[in-house]
């Protein structure tokens, strides 16, 4: 059992392979965390008592009330609180007291629920901690339940608050960013005040990802030192407050943002927070990365398709965008089978009217004069040259020139009594209404009932802004954050659920709504719309601090690139996409005869690591933010099988590279790296290997395998 209860006071210690989290019920009743850090194995060696120690200041008595794993706003409490209400007597102070614990256990978790109740209300709130041993990770959530016979009004409701060990100065660590520009590592030391990281945009980024790191007087590297990490599963308006306070105490606290935020929790009615994730390492950020992938891997995933490695795609959106037809894509699907591509995916431009952004969202059937007899000849071609077929859909949106808003005007979120907003010449529909995702899942079902369809690339190119439900009364209309999000992620799962088989693409303009929300229901994602490769050595390192590389779908896009014209050798663009789910998005039409032949080595040369570069746990050897040079490494759960690659940025001065160290080998097997000599995993992690690249934009895959026993 993962989960301790002490006998002789109400103390709770939960415990992974690496990690420990404790809790005390003061005698005051309030339920305050004791330690999160390294792996205790007794529940006796918490540090409890403290929290009712003498308080030698003039203010009241809050000592027992410290470090409140839930606290609400009110009382002599100034931090940023779980939870926020409105009772039916007109009060607004919120103070939780324990009530109870109970323990639930499954095959591969056990969970912990704390009941806690309103001081005078009839409210109840449960905190849900379910521990994953063997992942090293715990989830934690909310929910709370009106028992009485009036509504409560909720203007903030959080999902936990974590504490790392109180004195240290610690650094933040965090992911900025913005469109074609996702990710970008940012760090700071944590002060005496508040730093708030969050979405506005109805959507989990791109200016933000919803996770955090801290570490000690920001020494931490990639392999070393202590780290506390926390993700928040949840793709809309989002907040984690991270702060330390005068007595230096730092505290991070996630969940849904209270901007615009609200919720009518009616007699009998449950709000559930959404869950957040988090781990502990003391093997660097690297650890902690890994211990967020393998939860991923083996639990959070869609578990059909999590531990199967992405086929080889092709997808026509980089050179044709909308000038498709059924012709065309025949002729490329042709040519894509011929050299080994395993799923042809059709972008945009093949409903309705849609020959450009600025009509046919929403109409959501095959333009009568690009395929005419339907999608089925194109698919029957496509399956009888052995490939998968794939399309892409829009549901969230809709565009003023289509049938369906000319139906449905009032489906499109709007300002009550204002103009609509236009961006991208397309409105937002409105997900939170019932009717609007009936209708979404009506054509999105019989769209893969009726065609044999293996891959949904699902996109949202806008953030949500007018955010208004004129249909409501005023006092449940800012629900619609809430129930949009709660709407997205039915559909996901409804897919998933009836359509097992169908790969299904988390696209929002690139990575505009990455989370661990949407990891949860969808199996790849569209990491960002930049398909430079050097930007994207950038962008991966961000990604995948907290998610799976193999998740991330990256091509070889045409040349020059049409984010910064930068130009990178085909080989290299190949190389780059192989660091996650690799596929082409050029004309194959018109490749070069030089082109052509580099293309299909990649292919082939992808199809025979896969297996390890998808399926095993992921190394950053070397930063492209402290190095001319990118290196990492994929190494095979039973440490059999590794692939290293080197990528080049800009080579000057004929600068050597270091040895470069190898990790996560077994140290007393043998290794033959590239078909060479032998070398131990003790020296390969140790002593490392010698590279020479001889230009910007070179690059070097290795494989290197353990020698079977003799």
């Amino acid at each position: 059992m993962s989960i301790v209860v002490a006998t002789d006071h109400p103390m709770f210690l939960l415990s992974t392979a690496a990690t420990s989290y404790g809790l005390e019920v003061t005698d005051a009743g309030a339920v305050v965390n004791l330690y999160w850090g390294a792996r205790l194995d007794r529940v006796e060696d918490l540090p409890y008592g403290e929290q009712e120690a003498f308080n030698f200041s003039q203010e009241p008595d809050k000592k027992p009330w410290t470090n409140q794993e839930f606290p609400g706003a009110g009382g002599y409490f100034f931090n940023e609180p779980c939870m926020k209400a409105l009772y039916p007597s007109g009060c607004r102070d919120t103070k939780l007291f324990y009530a109870g614990y109970a323990l639930e256990h499954d095959d591969i978790s056990d969970t912990l629920i704390l009941t806690l109740k309103e001081q005078l209300a009839p409210l109840t709130v449960r905190l849900y901690y379910r521990v994953y041993h063997q992942f090293d990770v715990i989830d934690r959530w909310a929910a709370v339940e009106n028992l009485g016979d009036a509504p409560v009004y909720l203007e903030s409701f959080q999902s936990a608050v974590l504490y790392p060990p109180k004195g240290n100065d610690f650094r933040l660590t965090h992911m900025a960013g913005k469109w074609a520009a996702e990710y970008q590592l940012e760090r700071h030391t944590l002060t005496q005040s508040k730093t708030v990281l969050e979405s506005r945009h109805g959507i989990s980024g791109p200016d933000c990802v919803p996770w955090f790191a801290l570490d000690e007087h920001g020494q931490a590297t990639e392999t070393t030192g202590r780290v506390w990490a926390g993700a928040l599963h949840w793709s809309g308006n989002w907040k984690i407050t991270a702060e330390k306070d005068r007595d230096q105490q730092p505290r991070v606290t996630l969940g849904m943002n209270d901007y615009d935020f609200g919720w009518k929790l009616r007699p009998g009615e449950t709000l559930t927070a959404p869950a957040v994730s988090f781990v502990y390492s003391e093997e660097g950020f690297g650890g902690a990365s890994r211990r967020f992938h393998a939860y991923e891997r083996h639990h959070l995933l869609p578990q059909t398709k999590a531990r199967k490695v992405t086929p080889v795609m092709y997808n026509s959106w980089c050179v044709f965008a909308f000038n498709i037809d059924e012709q065309q894509q025949m002729r490329l699907a042709d040519k894509a089978a011929d050299m080994g591509i395993e799923l042809f995916v059709m972008d945009d431009g093949w409903f309705g009217k849609r020959d450009s952004e600025h009509a046919g969202l929403g109409d959501w059937y095959p333009s009568r004069t690009k395929f005419s007899h339907g999608l089925k000849p194109l698919i029957d071609h496509v399956n009888s040259l052995g490939m998968d077929f794939g399309i892409w859909v829009e549901p969230e949106a809709v565009n003023e020139d289509s049938d369906l808003y000319r139906r449905h005007p009032e489906w499109a979120l709007r300002p009550t009594g204002k103009p609509i907003t236009e961006w991208r010449f397309q409105y937002v529909l409105n997900f939170a209404r019932e009717d609007v995702c009936d209708y979404a899942w009506s054509y999105l079902d019989d769209l893969l009932s009726n065609n044999n369809i293996a891959y949904l690339k699902w996109d949202m190119n806008r953030y949500l802004c007018e955010v208004n439900w004129a249909e409501k009364p005023i006092d449940e209309e800012r629900e619609v954050w809430t129930r949009f999000v709660y709407n997205v992620h039915k559909l996901f799962r409804r897919i998933q659920e009836k359509f097992p088989h169908v790969w299904l693409e988390n696209c929002a303009g690139g990575g505009g709504r990455i989370d661990l929300g949407m990891t949860a229901c969808s199996d790849m994602v569209n990491a960002s719309d930049n398909t430079d490769p050097l930007d994207n050595l950038r962008i991966f390192e961000g990604y995948t601090q907290l998610f799976l590389p193999k998740t991330g779908n990256r091509g070889v896009a045409p040349v020059p690139d049409y984010v910064n014209g930068r130009i990178a050798s085909f080989a290299y663009r190949g190389h780059v996409s192989m660091l996650q789910s690799f596929g082409l998005g050029v004309n194959l039409l018109t490749l070069s005869e030089e082109d052509e032949k580099t293309a299909r080595a990649l292919i082939a040369e992808f199809k025979s690591i896969r297996e390890v570069t998808q399926n095993g746990e992921l190394y950053r050897l070397a930063s492209v933010y402290e190095h001319p040079y990118g290196a990492y490494a994929f190494v095979s759960e039973d440490r059999a099988h590794a692939v290293m690659l080197l990528l080049g940025q800009s080579i000057r001065l004929r600068e050597p590279i270091p040895r470069i160290r190898l990790q996560g080998l077994d140290p007393d097997a043998l290794y033959r790296v590239d078909g060479g000599k032998l070398i131990s995993g003790r020296a390969l992690m140790n002593i490392g290997l010698t590279f020479h690249l001889n230009a910007d934009f070179d690059s070097k895959l290795l494989r290197i395998e353990k020698e079977d026993e003799v």
